[in-house]
């Protein structure tokens, strides 16, 4: 397994370049190389329990280090989507302005339950296949993520309550500042409220969010000092995140520590570019491989269990494999409402 985080990092160093301009850290096809890195750490990390349960034993060399770091990176994989979604909907905000806040609901919101509801049918076909079965009531929370019929939900459910909280706040306050501060306060409800009924990895690192808003808000005054003490900036991040990760069990060292890592990603990129056409298409169809990359790993650890359980390697790759073939085949299928 260690091959793949190898194979990762490779891509990564390869596709390395110094950044040309202030603000191409910020550009898509950056942010998509990005987000590609983590969402094939998000796929190691899912695929680890369904290896687990097939009874795989691990190499000492080649698999537990490697699976390792992935439990130790933990929620952390999973922060750059928030800060980049919180920082694609501010500039939206800011470009278009109250055109674009009246439209979340159906851009952003119903767009999303559209294409995980979507995701939903075909988890509830396979699980029919396979002989799976949940209770009727969980299909229908599923449909809302609140529950699980076999898709990864807690994050779906976590950045619909995002664009919630910014279209409630930036309808009610026109001053832009003010309306960020009161996202940030919808989202601490959040967190107060989901402390009751879910885990703490459904909003421990949710104010990741509002962490890529403050960078679009702030980004004139952001990218003059960032060149001026890039050094500093960087080595500063650096300490605070070694510090907050070693005491990170608390909720609130982990969500200061989700968005210190955030912040340091975002200077490293300042003048570091990843250009990498794999990771740039992993990125640029990340809901197509977040949502669907358990369907493979159900599928194949539930037909040919002791297959898995003697060749894991073949297993990982094949998962891998389809769920980028579900990617090409479900994406142009999927409903955009942004031009409705």
């Amino acid at each position: 397994m260690i091959i793949i985080l190898l194979i990762l990092l490779a891509l990564t160093c390869i596709g390395l370049k110094k950044a040309d301009d202030q603000e191409v850290c910020l550009k898509k096809e950056h942010t998509d190389a990005i987000k590609g890195f983590f969402i094939i750490i998000v796929f190691y990390s899912h695929i680890l329990p369904y290896l687990t349960s097939s009874g795989v034993s691990f190499s000492p060399v080649w698999d537990i280090p490697a699976n390792n770091v992935i439990k130790k990176i933990g929620q952390l994989m999973v922060v750059m989507f928030l800060f980049y979604s919180g920082y694609g909907v501010m500039e939206s905000i800011q470009r278009k302005g109250d055109s674009y806040i009246r439209a979340i609901p159906v851009k952003r919101v119903l767009s999303t339950f559209i294409n995980y509801s979507i995701a939903i049918l075909v988890f509830l076909l396979m699980n029919s296949l396979l002989g799976i079965h949940y209770p009727f009531r969980q299909y229908l929370l599923s449909l809302i993520a609140w529950e699980s019929v076999g898709q990864s939900n807690w994050y779906i459910f976590a950045i619909i309550c995002c664009y919630i909280s910014t279209y409630i706040s930036f309808l009610l306050f026109k001053e832009k500042r003010i309306a960020f501060l009161a996202t940030l306060l919808l989202l601490g409800v959040y967190i107060c409220l989901l402390h009751e009924f879910k885990e703490n990895w459904w909003y421990n690192i949710i104010m990741s969010y509002p962490a890529g808003m403050m960078i679009s808000l702030y980004k004139k005054n952001i990218m003059p000092f960032l060149e001026q003490r890039y050094i500093l900036c960087l080595s500063g991040l650096t300490l605070l995140f070694v510090l907050l990760f070693h005491y990170r069990n608390s909720t609130p060292t982990y969500l200061a520590c989700a968005i210190t890592f955030a912040y340091l990603v975002f200077v490293i990129s300042y003048k570091f570019v990843v250009k990498n056409a794999f990771l740039t298409w992993c990125g640029n169809n990340l809901f197509q491989i977040y949502v669907y990359q358990r369907i493979p790993m159900i599928a194949l650890s539930s037909l040919f269990p002791d297959f898995v359980r003697l060749h894991h390697y073949i297993y990982v790759l094949s998962c891998l494999a389809v769920t980028m073939l579900l990617a090409i085949l479900i994406k142009p299928l999927s409903i955009n409402l942004n031009n409705k």
